[in-house]
């Protein structure tokens, strides 16, 4: 699953229906005549079918996007060029702007050539890692790594293919001599104690290395042709946009469940990241989440089954990485990352399914300086689409604003921090629920056809003071919501710049697509970009999110993980502005100047945003020393300068948190209500920026 969605219709009959109907346009005749003469060429037909038909804003099939996807599929392939000759490349450049014609006819002899090499070159590179695995490394030796892989150049023979390797196991070797000798610092005192020589250590991490790197070989060999090609496909569609996707039928599988919303395993949304995985997301209720030390930015570089040794996960395929991750419920997997920061965790997390109860919206009452203040988590906009009758996030809103009202509340926070959004119907119904009536959200179709969204219920739930959470991961939905209560200058929106995602997907089985020649089966499914929203004021949420009122720094200010760091990312634009009335929210200017300088001088929030900086800088350095004294020095050197940040975890507010008494009936005995109430109670108390939250409502209630 790539970033995060928005809005998913899955009526795949009207979406039949609709690409049955394109058969009347002369535009996309060739795709429709032509007769594919293998799974793979049917696969592209419907692809291009679909996307030159239905796309928002398909690119220009030209030399530039021909160049992109050739660059796209062989980064993807050998992220880290330790596989592929500079000879190799030099005989594939030829396809290099011929890509785009190819794929207008259905020819996939790049796709082919370059499949044929990469599988031909990772057989060989299996060689290589036995015969480096096979005599002690020195760790002695003045050895570095870099892993800035894509400046490297691609490697001019085989003996550098070969030291590439080398380096490589080298430092997973090495990661464990450092793992054990600080082990074994921790046992000195013992009274048993038998110190072991360097030689030993490291000749227990080689074999260990050996064993892990063993798994890597099997699932390595395990992948089929239907794996490069699904990467190849990428490698095409997502040249229109990064939320475009194409999914194998195994793939396709996993994106059902996964929008089902089972989530057996730790409960994070991954994402490849150069040799490894990145935490993407942590999904509200699951393992992960409860447990609260997997954090978004880690990178996974190693995964173990228990006590079991770790497989290292270097260049593996993203649904292999998963597939090592998930398993039994209440079995324990271990994740080796390596934190923003640089330091190295492991990380064990007992597998288990998501409890759909926390990712539910619920709320609490603040009391400070003598006002009850309502904090409202909304961790995600959920809807049964099946039965519109169950609960959803409108309905279970609308029920804590009036149970927050009915306790006399001075003003209320919403907090949409980490919210990926979800269903468009419900962000509606929520506007709607502090404003009068009118237009919520503009949507707006590739023929510039636009769709004016709105609240038609006069009914006004809460007309009180609002306060708004946002993040950097705040997308979506989220943006939408922020967005419209901003523009109505309904609520003051407070934290930092939110994710900028302001597209809508759909997706198609690619079987269904009405195309003449042979029935293939199973072809996968597309997920494609349909529309674009658009802010009441005109201004797109795309690429330019939200900005907030009132800035606070957190720790991923200055990484890259925003829509706009995307490189095919659809661009920001702006259309009419929808007719709307402004509310007024007393002193506004005033109080945003006085808080923002307050915020700007308070020492937490400096030195929250000096790491931020830091970690930003951090992951610049792509220097790994292969020395043991410096790679130790290193490594120390990260968790002394992060220990200087240990006094942001220990905030703590002077804020009276507690449940509201509708919530506390019929819970006297519930145990486990109890002490996830108190845990969470405890977390708010934590949260610095929940404690502005509550200063900015103080000075709107006055």
């Amino acid at each position: 699953m790539n970033k995060i969605l928005f809005f998913m219709r899955r009526n795949y009959k009207l979406i039949l229906l609709i690409l049955l109907l394109a058969g009347v346009f002369f535009g996309f005749k060739r795709y429709q005549q032509q007769v594919a003469e293998d799974k793979e060429a049917s696969i592209l037909q419907r692809v291009n079918l679909v996307i030159d038909y239905a796309h928002y804003h398909p690119s220009e099939m030209d030399d530039k996007f021909s160049e992109a996807v050739y660059n796209k599929f062989l980064e993807d392939v050998d992220p880290s060029k330790r596989y592929l000759l500079q000879s190799d490349i030099d005989s594939l450049s030829k396809y290099k702007d011929q890509i785009d014609d190819e794929l207008q006819v259905l020819n996939l002899d790049f796709y082919k050539n370059a499949y044929e090499i990469i599988t031909k070159r990772q057989k060989e590179a299996l060689t290589y890692i036995d015969e480096a695995l096979d005599k002690p490394f020195d760790f002695t030796l003045k050895d570095t790594l870099n892993t800035d892989y894509k400046k490297r150049l691609y490697a001019k023979n085989k003996a550098e293919l070969k030291d590439r390797w080398r380096k490589y196991l080298k430092l997973n070797t090495l990661s464990r001599v450092y793992e054990k000798l600080e082990a074994q610092k921790k046992k000195k005192d013992s009274a048993d104690f038998k110190p072991k020589s360097l030689a030993e250590i490291e000749k227990e991490a080689r074999e260990a290395s050996a064993k892990s790197i063993k798994n890597f070989k099997d699932l390595l060999s395990e992948m089929e042709e239907s794996d490069y090609f699904s990467i190849f496909m990428n490698a095409v569609v997502m040249q229109n946009d990064p939320h475009t996707n194409y999914f194998s039928p195994q793939g396709k599988e996993r994106f059902d469940t996964s929008m089902a919303g089972s989530f057996d395993g730790i409960g994070a949304r991954l994402q490849k990241e150069g040799d490894y995985v990145k935490i993407m997301e942590i999904i509200p209720g699951g393992p992960a989440w409860k447990q609260e030390k997997l954090k978004v930015g880690d990178l996974i570089q190693k995964v173990a089954q228990g006590d079991d040794e770790p497989v290292d996960i270097m260049g593996m395929r993203l649904d292999k990485v998963v597939k090592l991750i998930k398993g039994h419920r209440k079995t324990v997997v271990k994740l080796t990352v390596k934190r923003v920061d640089g330091t190295i965790k492991t990380i064990a997390i007992t597998r288990g399914k998501v409890e759909l109860e926390e990712t539910f919206a619920k709320s609490l009452i603040i009391k400070h300086q003598g006002k009850n203040f309502g904090y409202i988590y909304l961790p995600k906009f959920y809807i049964n689409f099946n039965d519109k009758n169950q609960r959803s996030a409108a309905t279970d809103i609308k029920k804590e604003l009036e149970k927050l009202k009915k306790s006399g509340v001075k003003g209320i926070m919403i907090d949409l921090r980490n919210n990926g959004g979800g269903s468009l119907s419900t962000v509606i119904d929520i506007a709607g629920f502090f404003i009068d009536k009118g237009p919520v959200v503009q949507v707006k179709d590739k023929h510039d056809d636009i769709e004016v969204l709105k609240d038609k219920d006069r009914s006004v739930v809460y007309d009180g003071s609002v306060v708004v959470l946002i993040n950097e991961l705040s997308a979506s939905a989220s943006e939408i919501l922020a967005a419209a209560l901003q523009d109505y200058n309904r609520a003051v929106i407070i934290g930092s710049k939110s994710y900028g995602k302001g597209t809508v997907q759909n997706l198609v089985d690619l079987s269904q697509v009405n195309v003449p020649g042979k029935d293939f089966g199973d072809l996968g499914a597309l997920k494609w970009t349909t529309k674009k929203f658009y802010r009441i004021n005109g201004g797109s949420t795309q690429i330019k999110g939200v900005q907030p009122d009132i800035e606070l720094p957190d720790t991923y200010k200055y990484l890259d993980i925003r829509e706009e760091d995307e490189p095919t990312a659809l661009k920001w634009d702006q259309i009419q502005k929808a007719d709307y009335k402004l509310h007024q929210i007393p002193h506004k200017v005033e109080i945003i100047q006085q808080e923002q300088a307050r915020i700007n001088s308070t020492p937490l929030f400096k030195n929250i945003n000096k790491k931020a900086k830091w970690l930003a800088d951090n992951r610049k350095d792509y220097k790994i020393y292969l020395n043991l004294d410096d790679y130790t020095k290193d490594l120390k050197k990260s968790e002394n300068i992060s220990k200087e940040f240990d006094s942001l975890t220990k905030y703590v507010s002077d804020l009276d948190v507690s449940s509201l008494t509708a919530d506390l009936v019929g819970k006297k005995n519930d145990t486990i209500f109890k002490a996830k109430r108190s845990k969470w109670i405890k977390a708010i108390k934590k949260d610095p920026y929940i404690g502005e939250a509550v200063k900015v409502l103080e000075k709107m209630s006055k």
